[in-house]
């Protein structure tokens, strides 16, 4: 029989040092964007996707999977430009914080000497896509009586109740492309292979361009298809790359540069930041006009293609020049 969590009152309105913490973390980061950014690219990190060709945690080793909790405190730690504490990883405001991960709310482990610490306590699911994080005091009537070999322990159903969650509690996560894609899309990305032996990477962006259209593509996902490469950004590009390889397929590879972020705007596409690409079928417009957005390339007009279009050859984009006509 499964006897039900006790509900607690909240301490951590009268605890001064969490709110002080607290204020000084929505000093740096006023809507959590910037830690949310922290745990991605922390994710990113771990499962080296440019090297190791890897896009799910289930892929990581289980010593890599318990490393992810130091690289979030060390990415914490460098990109917010904390002090160190001298007991804990922290110095916020003057006031000694320790930085804790785990997979799942609860999962913290706390050792002996941080009791009575206030500890930053995240959780995130790249499945999930979501992420959030607290402030809790791990006072001895927030701590569960049993600790581990280590003497850590966890919180008991007091201390989880009295978390200080901060940005509102569960926040989106940037999603993970590669992970939530249709599998079989996926599949037939990641098995592409090139007429020329040894040019499979190339192949693999190619096909992802070609499956993944309309939607921004993120760096990470381009590098992660293009593991092996020696610059897997560049194979997205011209001279022999996706944009080159797609224009006969009738396809426009965009990024952020030149008169990209026009063509794209012009077509009512998200626009490209750096690092990031979206590709789309072209046609010419068609006369009468049928209301599609417009972009004018060289002279003449362009529309995204519809499934009935038949394919054609996609435009030369102008590089390094800005064609005030793209701006229209």
């Amino acid at each position: 029989m499964t006897l039900p969590i006790p509900e607690f009152t909240s301490s951590h309105s009268q605890d001064k040092e969490i709110e002080a913490v607290k204020a000084a973390l929505y000093a740096i980061d006023p809507d959590g964007h910037h830690m949310g950014a922290v745990i991605r690219s922390t994710y990113d990190q771990l499962l080296d996707g440019r090297r190791m060709g890897r896009w799910d945690y289930a892929q990581l080793h289980k010593t890599e999977k318990t490393h992810m909790g130091t690289l979030v405190e060390i990415n914490i730690y460098k990109d917010f430009g904390f002090s160190e504490g001298k007991v804990a990883d922290y110095l916020i405001d003057g006031i000694e914080v320790d930085c804790k991960f785990a997979q799942r709310v609860g999962g913290w482990e706390i050792g002996p000497e941080l009791v009575g610490c206030i500890c930053l306590v995240i959780t995130a699911s790249d499945e999930k896509s979501t992420w959030k994080a607290g402030l809790v005091r791990a006072s001895e009537e927030h701590l569960r009586a049993t600790e581990n070999r280590d003497k850590k322990r966890r919180l008991n159903p007091a201390g989880v109740a009295s978390i200080c969650w901060l940005w509102g509690g569960q926040r989106k996560l940037t999603i993970n492309q590669l992970l939530h894609m249709d599998p079989v899309k996926r599949q037939r990305i990641m098995s592409a292979t090139g007429k020329i032996k040894g040019k499979n990477g190339q192949a693999r962006i190619n096909q992802l361009f070609l499956e993944i259209q309309k939607v921004i593509v993120r760096r990470v996902t381009v590098e992660t298809v293009g593991h092996g490469l020696d610059d897997p950004l560049k194979r997205a590009r011209s001279n022999g790359g996706a944009r080159d390889t797609l224009r006969g397929d009738g396809i426009l590879v965009l990024g952020h540069q030149d008169n990209d972020p026009f063509v794209a705007r012009s077509l009512n596409l998200p626009v490209p930041s750096k690092g990031e690409f979206i590709s789309v079928r072209v046609v010419p417009a068609p006369q009468p006009r049928d209301g599609r957005p417009t972009a004018e390339i060289e002279g003449e007009h362009w529309v995204i293609a519809n499934d009935d279009d038949p394919k054609v050859t996609a435009p030369v984009i102008p590089r390094k020049k800005i064609s005030t006509n793209l701006e229209a």
